[in-house]
């Protein structure tokens, strides 16, 4: 229906069906300047549909990641990689985390599609504070649990963000405690009731499984061990539950976890048996966690004849006498175009491998870090973290 030039103006603000789909298309940082045009615009983009919305239509179909410099600070800085290469400074989303004055500084635990769980950088584990933050809309809240202290449960060991928003607007954070005989014992935040309770009877578990937080996919956090069982928490039923053992072969002493993750709905391990391998597999689970299978089959011989500092050949590693550096940041999922391996190699750089065409191509050069040791890893997968941005509230 025809209309003059004049009139486009009141007739898309006066039709708030139309005016939520422009809205609906729009970044969230000119979402949050536009909140303060009217009431009803305000009104609009607050609301839940809204928010589940906007993330479905503008989940970035290509990962963003960003890494947490190594500091002896207490404010760590942060290196950005878009993996599509339209990396500028106007798009990075902060270089520090400034959002509250902590003594301590701030360290990142985890990132959980778009808000991130922080703590105090600086701080025993019995006077460290943890931190919900939305580094979009900058609000953050601060989390502390207390109901497990009175049962001798003293010793924080995780807190992980379940946080699922094309589910719900709300979000959990379990809290992981133990105490001196290493049993442990699960505590909830519930962002909608904005209170803790405790969850279930106190277990034991491996020593090593909660050195990092946990890994959200399919509705649960995941913690893996490849020397007992791995665990995975159902945040729905509130059970804790086995995962399946990935395949070792035989004949390997010595394995190290090389990548564990989730991205687009799939959750990867990729184990390593011998430190001088530059073969191995991904593994993904099942949703119906019946056990892992073989996804892909890596192979980077070409990639340490392009890059020869990737081979070390003055260490002795398990009776080898050449050692290849690399980390794996992130198992990049895509059936429908390719999908790739991104690696941190020597140098400072970082590469992604194409693991269907098997080729590669260098996609980032990292900033120098004044304490970096020569030769070592500066990052590992626990280190990566996807950026996402997000409407939620905290």
């Amino acid at each position: 229906m025809p209309m003059h030039s004049s009139s486009s103006p009141s007739v898309i603000v006066s039709n708030i069906d139309l005016l939520r789909h422009i809205l609906l298309c729009l970044p969230v940082k000119s979402l949050l300047v536009f909140k303060s045009v009217s009431k009803q615009w305000l009104s609009l983009i607050s609301e839940p549909i809204f928010v589940h919305n906007h993330f479905l239509q503008n989940r970035p179909s290509i990962p963003r990641l960003f890494l947490q410099k190594p500091s002896f600070g207490t404010n760590p800085e942060f290196e950005f990689i878009f993996l599509d290469g339209k990396l500028t400074e106007s798009v990075v989303p902060f270089e520090t985390l400034t959002f509250v004055n902590d003594p301590a500084g701030i360290k990142i635990e985890q990132s959980c599609n778009g808000l991130l769980c922080c703590s105090s950088f600086k701080s025993t584990s019995v006077r460290r504070t943890y931190y919900i933050y939305n580094p979009s809309t900058k609000h953050y809240k601060i989390i502390r649990g207390s109901h497990v202290k009175e049962r001798s449960f003293l010793w924080i060991c995780s807190v992980s963000i379940a946080f699922n928003p094309l589910k719900s607007p709300h979000y959990e954070a379990v809290c992981i405690w133990r105490n001196d005989t290493f049993n442990y014992q699960i505590e909830i935040y519930s962002s909608k009731t904005a209170s803790w309770r405790v969850s279930g009877c106190p277990f034991p578990a491996p020593n090593d499984i909660f050195y990092t937080s946990g890994v959200f996919w399919n509705g649960s956090l995941h913690w893996i061990s490849l020397r007992d069982s791995s665990l995975y928490f159902d945040i729905d039923q509130e059970l804790l539950k086995t995962m399946p053992m990935p395949p070792i072969p035989h004949g390997f002493g010595r394995t190290r976890i090389e990548y564990f993750g989730e991205c687009k709905g799939h959750l990867f391990l990729i184990a390593i048996y011998s430190s001088s391998m530059t073969h191995f597999d991904i593994l993904e689970m099942e949703t119906d966690y019946t056990g892992w299978n073989i996804k892909y089959h890596v192979d980077l011989e070409a990639l340490t004849i392009a890059y020869p500092g990737m081979v070390r050949d003055d260490i002795v590693v398990l009776g080898s006498m050449s050692r290849f550096e690399f980390s794996v940041l992130l198992v990049d999922e895509d059936e429908e175009e390719s999908s790739s391996l991104v690696l941190q190699i020597p140098n400072n750089k970082v590469m992604s491998y194409d693991l269907k065409e098997m080729r590669f191509k260098k996609i980032h050069d990292l900033s120098t870090c004044l304490h970096e040791k020569a030769g070592s890893k500066k990052y590992r997968w626990f280190d990566a973290y996807q950026y996402k941005e997000t409407l939620a509230s905290v």
